[in-house]
């Protein structure tokens, strides 16, 4: 009786520190990463689950104090973040896998301590730019993911990976890989500065199953 009582006892106390221990990493922000100057830092914690109850994350850009000066809902985290190397521009990849736009840049200023969103992630807006550069009456695309790559002299590198079917034959998808520099527009906009095709020599259109 007195080792049972010991046992219970002992599941107990190991039940109210598993709980301690999950209240403490739901509730406490964890630092991803820093900018070079030290100035800001991108942090993740655990939000509130989804109207489905899909687990999901909060992202925070902070000042060095920890001051919150930008925070949204990911249903995943950030898989990447990059920092420009004179700190005044963030990208984030909101998210891993093929889930079409996920990119965030946001403008730095440590002098006033903001975090501005210079680009948020839009889908349609995405599919639109793809079509108007590379779509036609011939062609549908299909999906585009957009991912930033690295940062170089304050221009940012991203990769445009996608799919497109011939109207006349939607069975047949076929791959298209774009690199993408983006220049800041002075702090407050991003564009399109240069755009360069890449190929793969051995990828080769996929067709759908005969049934």
């Amino acid at each position: 009786m007195r080792t049972a009582s010991l046992i219970k006892k002992g599941v107990t106390i190991c039940s109210l520190v598993l709980g301690l221990n999950t209240a403490f990493a739901e509730t406490t922000a964890v630092t991803l990463s820093q900018s070079p100057d030290g100035m800001f830092q991108l942090r993740r914690m655990q939000a509130d689950s989804g109207e489905r109850g899909e687990a999901r994350k909060a992202l925070e850009i902070t000042d060095r104090e920890g001051k919150i000066l930008f925070r949204w809902i990911s249903s995943i985290g950030t898989s990447s973040a990059l920092w420009s190397p004179d700190s005044r521009f963030l990208a984030v990849n909101d998210s891993p896998g093929s889930g079409g736009d996920q990119l965030w840049i946001f403008s730095l200023d440590p002098v006033a301590k903001r975090a501005v969103p210079i680009r948020e992630p839009d889908r349609k807006k995405l599919r639109a730019e793809i079509e108007s550069r590379h779509g036609s009456f011939l062609n549908l695309i299909e999906g585009v993911t957009l991912r930033a790559q690295e940062w170089k002299e304050n221009r940012l590198w991203c990769s445009v990976n996608g799919t497109y079917s011939p109207k006349r034959n939607r069975t047949v998808h076929v791959p298209f890989h774009y690199l993408w520099i983006l220049g800041m527009g002075g702090g407050d906009s991003t564009s399109i500065v240069e755009e360069w095709e890449r190929t793969d020599p051995k990828e080769r259109p996929v067709r759908d199953p005969v049934e």
